[in-house]
């Protein structure tokens, strides 16, 4: 019978401890510390065979990088928008001031918690915390994937959680105004975003072959976003989820259609939605027009252009849309937004219920 090979090989160094290594991925792994015995190091081998049978094993060395310096390589390697690439190395900061020079191996979970407290203790808002929180949790997930460490020690339960803030909620009555009362120029504009829920960047990066008047529909395959140093520039939106068409009943397409005759060149390529001086529109061209459109529509001034969209994606559902449905009109990643979207179309189907309830009891006085 063939003798087996043992795993790995033992040394005895001039010291008189023990060296343990092994073999992986063509290049000879030692062990990080030396053992007092010899049958302390066959022991650690055969850990590390048994990791290796089940999948689990980091070589002692591969864990050994420094937090600050796989961010790093994270960041510049992750397909991101140039403007949520300047927003998480702005929040990287917030990680690196603790973890930068600690090995990612050496980073673990009651120094996390330590940290964490000391961030919600800063004076940050909870949700930037929370923000915060979860690039942590995400750079040190991809971390697991690449096999650099077992666990991922970004683990407080709860602490990835944004509060929601509670937004003004517009009707039609109030986007009427405030379409009527700001410059003609961004009066589809106004009506697109209520009606079809797009966001700012993708409403400012359409153009006339995006949007097929014949059908009823807007193309979203692109978005306007503005980095410092590199300017505005077109690029995906948000996220996969964003990449829709969407349906846009025949009133708007009218509105829409009197726009383009009006303020859009002839080319397939012509932006819908230009400053007043027909340059790429950045909020900071339209917030003052938005301002004064609130002021003269007497809309509370604590109103965004973005509950705009709330209110699109609040009608959805209570059109009946299903939460897939909502989703996918709205562009989201994720279902926590559009469950938002019903359970505002729920509280509004109770209080029409309790109108109804109103009147009934007036008809029954008068009977």
């Amino acid at each position: 019978m063939a003798r087996v090979r043992p795993f790995g090989t033992i040394r005895r160094l001039p010291s008189g401890r023990y060296q343990a290594r092994y073999w992986y991925l063509g290049r000879q792994v030692a062990a990080d510390t030396t053992f007092a015995t010899k049958s302390d190091a066959r022991s650690w081998l055969a850990s590390v065979e048994t990791d290796m049978h089940r999948g689990e094993h980091i070589a002692p060395t591969d864990g050994h990088i420094r937090f600050d310096d796989y961010a790093s390589e994270w960041l510049e390697h992750r397909p991101l928008r140039p403007r949520t690439r300047e927003v998480y190395a702005s929040q990287l900061t917030h990680i690196l001031a603790t973890f930068g020079p600690v090995a990612l191996v050496d980073i673990v979970a009651q120094d996390v918690r330590r940290w964490h407290g000391r961030l919600s203790r800063s004076g940050l808002s909870s949700n930037t915390v929370a923000k915060v929180y979860r690039l942590f949790r995400t750079i040190m997930a991809t971390a697991v994937d690449d096999g650099l460490v077992r666990a991922n020690p970004i683990a407080i339960k709860g602490a990835a959680i944004e509060r929601i803030a509670e937004r003004p909620l517009l009707d039609w009555t109030d986007v009427e105004r405030l379409a009527d009362t700001i410059d003609p120029r961004f009066k589809a504009m106004v009506w697109t975003a209520a009606v079809a829920g797009l966001r700012f960047g993708e409403l400012t990066a359409l153009d006339r072959s995006r949007v097929d008047l014949a059908a009823g529909k807007i193309r979203v395959d692109r978005a306007l976003t503005f980095a410092k140093g590199l300017g505005p520039a077109f690029g995906p939106p948000k996220s996969l989820a964003a990449h829709r068409t969407v349906g846009v009943p025949a009133a708007t397409i009218g509105i829409l259609r009197e726009h383009i005759d009006r303020f859009v060149g002839p080319s397939d390529g012509a932006v819908l939605f230009t400053s007043v001086k027909g340059s790429l529109l950045l909020n900071r061209y339209f917030a003052p027009y938005w301002r004064t459109a609130k002021r003269r529509a007497g809309v509370d001034d604590s109103v965004r252009f973005h509950d705009l969209r709330h209110l699109a994606g609040t009608a959805a559902a209570s059109a009946g849309g299903s939460l897939r449905e909502v989703m996918a009109r709205m562009g989201h990643q994720s279902s926590d937004a559009a469950l938002r979207y019903l359970k505002a179309a729920e509280a509004r189907d109770v209080e029409i219920a309790e109108a109804l309830g109103t009147k009934l009891a007036t008809v029954r006085q008068l009977a």
